[in-house]
């Protein structure tokens, strides 16, 4: 309590909106955006294993929360809270960071840069920072979320790198059958978007390196063309998916893998075909 009052110490018209924008970089609409221009413009392979990565950490994240149930300090007095809508659930650890560290930490990773590593590690922190003065988390929550989230990565990592390098697939059962397991203990209702996501990220992968075989080499300009036909066809699908299904758990993962579907396999598919790759 004390580390949040005096976090919220310095509280201002201007930190509410630089910490309000520094907490959206562990949200999901910059996640999608940025894993969707890795897949389709950067690199497939990264594409899919940072997806799997971040996908399985939120999985991760929201049945720790269930196993703890340690509820936020929301409301309490001397706190502050604001931006409340980004915090549903329970408290420990929190998902804004553990979602950060597993993003940056495995793009650190990847590119292997010194500076990279102080960039990473810089907006991990601050995202875990804004946690505690828009007043959601309690410290414990972002060490816990860094903790987790960066096990998770490597964790992740020797899975997919085990199915890249000795194509036994079967290696993704791993991470399949807790995850469905989980429906049975779990309630929250992400748990179950995120499982369809994740199913259809696999579904996806599987489905990319035998027949797609996508190609990311093109031109800026072709690359933006497929960004905005990507995005614009992603948001289509959303909209129709609302309201052709109704709101329940088991059509939130049916609603979930079909979107997931369209930016590992359908997208990547129109692109080969519209622009001859």
């Amino acid at each position: 309590m004390e580390i949040i009052e005096l976090i919220q110490s310095i509280s201002s018209p201007f930190f509410d909106w630089f910490f309000q924008l520094v907490t959206m970089l562990g949200e999901a609409p910059f996640f999608i955006l940025a894993i969707a221009l890795i897949l389709w413009c950067v690199d497939v392979e990264f594409g899919y294993r940072l997806g799997l990565a971040l996908l399985t950490s939120n999985l991760l994240n929201t049945g720790i929360k269930e196993f703890f149930r340690i509820e936020r300090p929301i409301g309490l007095p001397g706190v502050r809270s604001i931006r409340l809508h980004t915090a549903g659930g329970y408290s420990f650890p929190s998902g804004h960071t553990q979602s950060a560290t597993t993003f940056w930490l495995s793009i650190i990773l990847k590119l292997r840069k010194k500076w990279f590593w102080i960039f990473g590690c810089l907006v991990i922190l601050s995202v875990g920072i804004s946690r505690l003065y828009l007043g959601v988390h309690y410290p414990i929550d972002v060490l816990g979320g860094i903790g987790f989230g960066a096990v998770w990565v490597l964790i992740s990592n020797w899975i997919f790198d085990y199915t890249m390098q000795t194509g036994k697939n079967w290696a993704f059962l791993f991470i399949i059958i807790p995850m469905y397991a989980g429906l049975f203990f779990v309630a929250d209702v992400f748990y179950y978007k995120i499982t369809g996501a994740v199913t259809a990220l696999i579904c996806g992968y599987l489905i990319e390196r035998r027949y797609i075989k996508y190609q990311v080499r093109a031109g800026l300009g072709l690359q933006v063309c497929q960004v905005a036909l990507g995005l614009t066809g992603l948001v289509l699908v959303t909209l129709f998916l609302k309201k052709a299904l109704s709101d329940t758990a088991l059509c939130d993962l049916l609603r979930y893998f079909m979107m997931g579907f369209w930016v590992t396999v359908f997208a990547p598919l129109l692109f080969k075909t519209l622009f001859k790759q």
